[in-house]
């Protein structure tokens, strides 16, 4: 059950990234996000199995633009994708966790404030950028901000890391971009941020929810409580020549 709440929450939120702040594409069970600027959503899914056609569609779909292919079901294999251009990148496990006991340890020093403005898009977007290495840009959050809740991480007033919280339609909470900028790691402030992110999610009455993590990230939500549902893997698109 987590596993098909966690995957149409992020596929939602890639749904709406396309649709405000570039193109989305559906032909025949394969969707595409696409951004006019930026980074991000840039994927490629599928609903249900991977057929021929579908591997055509996907294909077709956005040579000029590298996308990220995201597939959660076993059985594909690597050799078939290579043949259309794409190439392992990185895998991220789906967890889930329920908030019902869920409270702060203390006082932190990690506050967030919730993006509004276009000077707080900024921010956020160049301490994500220092966070993550790729693009979410102001334009993007300017246009999803009505429906995802971003927020920049402040310690002592400096801006050091970003969280996302995304609500979808059916109700499943999710969390994402939990980073913190590389000038400020090593100091617990993670551990903060995360804290901070999860009590933002408890005042709107949320319990559930799931989140997509790295290896590098699943310590810091296993010590929460989340559990680990399934694999996502990613495959990126080499560009074609022309």
């Amino acid at each position: 059950m987590m596993k098909s709440q966690n995957i149409f929450n992020l596929t939602e939120l890639w749904k709406l990234g396309g649709m405000n702040s570039g193109e989305l594409i559906s032909r025949e069970g394969v969707f595409a996000s696409i951004a006019d600027s930026g980074d991000w959503p840039n994927k490629l899914w599928i609903d249900g199995e991977l057929t021929s056609e579908k591997l055509e569609i996907i294909r077709s779909i956005g040579k000029d633009k590298p996308l990220g292919l995201g597939l959660w079901e076993d059985g594909f294999s690597d050799k078939l994708l290579a043949k259309i251009g794409f190439q392992p990148n990185m895998e991220l496990i789906g967890m889930s966790a329920d908030l019902t006991n869920f409270t702060r340890s203390g006082q932190l020093d990690v506050m967030l404030k919730k993006i509004n403005s276009a000077e707080e898009a900024s921010i956020w977007s160049k301490v994500f950028f220092d966070s993550f290495g790729y693009e979410i840009l102001a334009p993007t959050i300017l246009a999803l901000k009505e429906k995802v809740d971003f927020y920049t991480a402040l310690f002592e007033e400096t801006p050091i890391g970003t969280s996302m919280i995304f609500h979808d339609s059916e109700g499943i909470v999710g969390i994402y971009s939990i980073g913190v900028a590389p000038a400020f790691r090593g100091k617990g402030l993670a551990n903060q941020l995360f804290e901070a992110t999860l009590s933002e999610v408890k005042k709107t009455g949320a319990n559930k929810v799931v989140l997509q993590a790295s290896a590098m990230g699943m310590g810091l939500y296993l010590k929460y409580g989340f559990q680990s549902d399934f694999k996502i893997r990613f495959y990126k698109q080499k560009k074609e020549k022309k």
